[in-house]
């Protein structure tokens, strides 16, 4: 089960651009009440509130369920292709779903992270995986595109390429495309360069906890 924690309000609506679509995770983040059927309709009624128009929402039971979320964005075509930003209410492998799945509608499409990845407990029956998300407590993604480098630099560079990036291939592994290069040329497509220009500074691992645990207040 993965756990998270929304994003201070004023970063996430500073992040959306136009109108909006809402996605939530009716698996983890529902368990930690973040990104469930209750907080996306509280979130709908919030961005109302501030005069952002929502153009719909939906809970996917689990957003890191690549075939899932690409038939949810199929049966909400109509909303997302009218909405000019997406908000997903999910860990960072479901944001990055999120941008796969939608990059083969639109790539313009603006995908915002609504929470941060805190820590992951127990998986059990899974016969594949891909590790896109390493529940830093930081979520980067906001700055570079919905792509992590923290994951997917094998040196997890905050500010890349490095100088070892040869023929936009990784100096670590010949095999894997520079991840710096795929955020580069989708923040070029966004129009958001300026963001990955900034200097990062060091990452405050102290906000990963050693031994993650959470206690909620008050009913579901």
């Amino acid at each position: 089960m993965i756990v998270t924690k929304q994003k201070i309000l004023d970063d996430i609506i500073k992040k959306i651009k136009g109108s909006v679509f809402i996605f939530g995770c009716g698996i983890c983040s529902d368990t930690s009440r973040t990104g469930g059927p209750k907080e996306v309709e509280a979130m709908r009624k919030t961005l109302e509130s501030n005069n952002i128009k929502v153009n719909g929402a939906y809970v996917i039971d689990a957003m890191c369920h690549l075939q899932k979320v690409k038939k949810a964005i199929r049966d909400n075509k109509e909303g997302i292709e009218s909405s000019e930003s997406v908000l997903v209410l999910s860990c960072g492998s479901g944001v990055q779903s999120a941008v796969n799945s939608i990059n083969l509608i639109d790539k313009h499409k603006k995908i915002v992270s609504g929470v941060d990845t805190m820590f992951i407990g127990n998986i059990e029956s899974l016969s594949s995986l891909k590790e896109m998300c390493s529940l830093c407590g930081q979520c980067v993604l906001n700055e570079t595109s919905g792509i992590c480098p923290v994951t997917l630099c094998p040196k997890g560079l905050l500010n890349g390429p490095c100088g070892g990036m040869k023929n936009y291939k990784c100096e670590v592994d010949e095999n894997l495309d520079c991840v710096w290069v795929k955020i580069y040329e989708r923040s070029s497509i966004q129009n958001s360069l300026e963001d990955i220009k900034k200097i990062a500074s060091p990452k405050d691992y102290s906000v990963k906890q050693p031994v993650g645990s959470i206690k909620f207040k008050g009913s579901h």
